[in-house]
């Protein structure tokens, strides 16, 4: 069965007859824009004879590659992983996603794709799937606030946050245009970051005090922790679009822009409060993420590498954990919601009016 592969180490992949093969690198990796970083391979051609035996997996069992260390690669390897379809995701020294290396395309439809330009032009339809994916991520909000709201005693704050939010949420489709959407998002999403105190309790906020969401470069362990997050959710909803003939860069509420996928953008934010948001409650909870896992770096706080790779561990899981479909009346994965919500997007595209789109509520 396929999985992903998420790689920390640093050093060579490449294809060894029909596999692939990593050459683990001895040397420390220096971040990528320190002083003494020349940009040189971190292995010698030959490989690194003192970093042990390469580490071997077979083809067969990659549906995706995550790099996370300093890997060289060729251009045997690249044409290797096109032919087999497996995507790979980049991610620099500090964790940020960074770039896609993704096989032609075998998704095609010249419909969908004139389809997907039709409603980014018309200010109406835009507008209504702009609202549609607004709606579903503060619904999303919702029920995270409502969940901890039944287990704390003294719950006055986030029931008070609820109505502001369910009233915002009502007015939604009074709004005219995008930027008024995501101003109205924006605020809510700052209302719900307040309450993460409550949600975190004592012991945990007296170890991660969190006043506000700060990303470039983020402040503090916490917002650390988002952006990680946020980066991982990016890459999984990518990942699920380029698995059906969506045009990536064609999004309705973030506005196209040059070097990103916007409309992963777009459906991101209805899987954050389920995704990120729950995983790192459950991780700073659980104090498998302690303040160890941390390093500040040029005015900001980042994940270390060991932090990374707990949080990776975790996410892996939570995408492979599984939830009672109503529609479908049979469990599918939190990974196989992203892909479903592709297709209604899809459907909604191909017939808004035979197959309106309505973004993914969470019923858990």
């Amino acid at each position: 069965m396929k999985r992903p592969y998420y790689l920390f180490s640093n050093g060579r992949l490449k294809r060894k007859h029909n596999t692939l093969s990593l050459q683990r690198a001895e040397e420390s990796v220096l971040a990528d824009d320190h002083p003494d970083n020349e940009g040189l391979p971190s292995v010698s051609p030959e490989g690194n004879r003192n970093a042990g035996r390469p580490h071997t997996f077979p083809i067969e069992s990659v549906e995706s590659l995550y790099l996370f260390g300093e890997i060289d690669i060729n251009t045997k390897l690249v044409t290797f992983l096109a032919q087999q379809s497996v995507p790979v995701f980049f991610f620099d020294y500090y964790g940020h996603f960074t770039a896609t290396l993704y096989p032609r395309e075998a998704q095609l439809s010249g419909r969908l794709h004139v389809s997907q330009v039709q409603h980014y032009l018309s200010r109406k339809k835009r507008l209504l799937l702009a609202q549609s994916f607004i709606e579903a991520a503060l619904f999303n909000i919702e029920r995270v606030v409502k969940y901890y709201s039944g287990r704390i005693e003294d719950n006055t704050a986030l029931l008070l946050a609820l109505e502001d939010m369910a009233q915002a949420r009502s007015q939604l489709s009074a709004c005219t245009d995008i930027p008024v959407l995501m101003s109205v998002e924006g605020r809510m999403r700052d209302r719900y970051y307040q309450l993460w105190p409550h949600f975190l309790e004592e012991a945990v906020t007296a170890q991660f005090p969190f006043n506000k969401r700060e990303r470039r470069p983020p402040s503090n362990e916490l917002n650390a922790l988002i952006s990680f997050g946020n980066s991982l959710c990016y890459s999984a909803v990518l990942k699920q679009i380029y698995r059906t003939a969506l045009d990536p860069t064609i999004a309705y509420l973030h506005e196209p822009g040059e070097r990103r996928f916007s409309l992963a953008l777009d459906l991101s934010e209805i899987f954050k409060p389920m995704l990120v948001d729950r995983a790192i409650f459950r991780l700073l909870k659980t104090g498998a993420i302690t303040p160890k896992h941390f390093e500040k770096r040029l005015g900001g706080c980042y994940l270390s590498e060991s932090g990374r790779r707990v949080f990776v561990e975790h996410w892996d899981k939570r995408l492979s954990k599984t939830v009672q479909h109503r529609g479908l009346g049979k469990k599918v994965s939190y990974e196989r919601l992203i892909r479903l919500e592709c297709y209604k997007l899809v459907r909604h595209l191909c017939d808004a009016k035979a197959d309106p789109y309505q973004g993914f509520h969470m019923w858990w």
